[in-house]
């Protein structure tokens, strides 16, 4: 009789019948890949476009929050990634005005649902322009399945405003509320350019709203590159304060490893911004 219970037992955990808790690695970056200008010398689109993207797909990125792209630059990404889908409308409605969004893997995800809002005082406005803030700014957010272990989790994506002092802590408030309205407990994966020193006022909020940095919670060896994201075609002089690019995450997230890569070649550089690489693994 033994031996039959434990025959059964075997069988009922190799099909499957006892349920057991399962894992989505994510590989997440946060890149802010600066709009097509055309004074930006060497650096203009047209010579990054193809390293960028090779860099996504080298890396076996799975979601890319992007921000400061143009509708022109998405189209660029979208043929460099055919591979990939992506969310997200300009920040002034439709295509106009620079996107933030969010590319995944379509073969991988399955999108649940997806949406914009505005970082104002009417989150539904379209182009709508928050406190005093120089520009409309926007927040991009999808809901995802893994449809290999059929985790569910939340991505939002946002690039606050690099004039409004009071804009970027109003902006921290109203995502964390965003956040915890949309999501509820479902866990959370948060992408951005927050124009924010790690120590400023909106990242204080946003850490005491329950969203956790990386860099503060993981083993320094499994945190590599350097202490600054945004290199503005110099890296000189640069420090931590310029650590304005973030990977955040809320739930059942885990983190594993973080990593600014500081893509230059000569005078030459990927983006004004280096990206933000993350493993993260997430439970259901």
């Amino acid at each position: 009789m033994k031996k039959l219970i434990y025959i059964i037992f075997a069988l009922l955990v190799t099909s499957g019948a006892i349920s057991q808790e399962q894992h989505t690695e994510i590989t997440v970056v946060s890149f802010n890949v600066r709009y097509n200008s055309a004074e930006d010398g060497i650096n203009v689109w047209e010579n990054r476009k193809e390293w960028l993207t090779h860099s996504i797909r080298f890396f076996d990125s799975d979601l890319i929050g992007a921000q400061e792209v143009t509708h022109t630059q998405v189209i660029d990404m979208q043929q460099l990634l055919p591979t990939y889908s992506y969310v997200g409308i300009g920040r002034e409605g439709g295509n106009k005005g620079e996107f933030s969004p969010i590319f995944y893997k379509k073969e991988r995800f399955e999108l649940l649902d997806h949406n914009t809002f505005w970082l104002s005082k009417t989150p539904m406005q379209v182009a709508s322009k928050g406190w005093d803030a120089a520009l409309p700014r926007i927040v991009t957010w999808a809901w995802f399945k893994d449809k290999a272990t059929g985790t569910i989790f939340y991505h939002f994506n946002t690039h606050f405003d690099h004039r409004g002092k009071n804009a970027r802590i109003e902006s921290a408030k109203l995502l964390s509320e965003e956040i915890t309205s949309i999501a509820k407990t479902e866990p959370v994966l948060v992408t951005g350019d927050f124009n924010s020193a790690p120590k400023s006022e909106p990242i204080k909020i946003l850490l005491e709203h329950n969203l956790y940095d990386p860099y503060l919670t993981l083993d320094k060896d499994r945190v590599y590159g350097p202490e600054y994201s945004s290199n503005g075609w110099n890296v000189k002089g640069k420090s931590s304060k310029d650590r304005i690019d973030y990977i955040f995450y809320k739930g059942a997230v885990k983190p594993l490893s973080i990593q600014i890569l500081d893509a230059q070649r000569g005078d030459q550089f990927i983006s004004d911004h280096f990206p933000v690489i993350a493993k993260v693994k997430i439970s259901d």
